[in-house]
């Protein structure tokens, strides 16, 4: 009997052992199930990521070659030293929607052009005093200027070709803060000057 007990307790050792192992082995398998699935996750969340970072790659290489295909040239003035120094200017109002002015209206100025840093600069003087400061480029055909926006918000735009030697014609637009705008002929005869400022 003696034996048999033991032989008993060996079976229920190797029985509970056995479950023990199984168990260790359910329990292993079950992390590993775990880990696996996470992993699969984490796979599907990164693929997705790299899916949205292609599009976007792909989306600033259109973007990209819409810029290439954009004329972003600034383009260069050239120095004509025929149109520096000081000029004469009779400005003709030819159309208007301006209250104020009327067509036939004439304004006198005298400009003093210079060039400097790869720009024109005009100082625009009535009555020995500056009344405005234009800058702009000239083209090879034409100058042209620009007074940015004044205080008041009005915007002067000129546009100069040069004619005879010594003298210019040209347009004026003057749109103003309310929208209405003045178109003047412009005439000029250089007087003389070396066109430093």
């Amino acid at each position: 009997m003696p034996q048999n007990i033991e032989l008993h307790m060996k079976k229920i050792y190797l029985l509970v052992f056995a479950l023990f192992l199984f168990s260790c082995t359910n329990q292993e398998e079950q992390q590993l199930r775990e880990r696996s699935a996470a992993l699969d996750k984490l796979r599907d969340s990164l693929m997705a990521k790299e899916r949205a970072l292609n599009l976007k790659a792909e989306e600033l290489d259109r973007r990209e070659q819409v810029l290439d295909t954009t004329t972003t040239d600034i383009p260069e003035g050239i120095m004509n030293s025929n149109l520096t120094g000081k000029w004469q200017v009779k400005m003709t109002c030819v159309e208007t929607n301006c209250t104020g002015s009327a067509i036939g209206d004439v304004r006198n100025e005298q400009w003093n052009i210079a060039y400097r840093n790869d720009l024109f600069i005009v100082e625009g003087l009535a009555n020995g005093k500056v009344n405005t400061l234009y800058t702009g480029l000239y083209n090879g055909q034409e100058l042209q200027l620009n007074s940015g926006d004044s205080a008041v918000g009005t915007v002067i735009s000129i546009v100069l070709t040069p004619a005879e030697s010594g003298s210019m014609v040209g347009r004026r637009e003057v749109t103003q803060a309310g929208g209405c705008k003045i178109f003047y002929r412009l005439n000029l005869n250089k007087l003389s000057g070396l066109g430093l400022l």
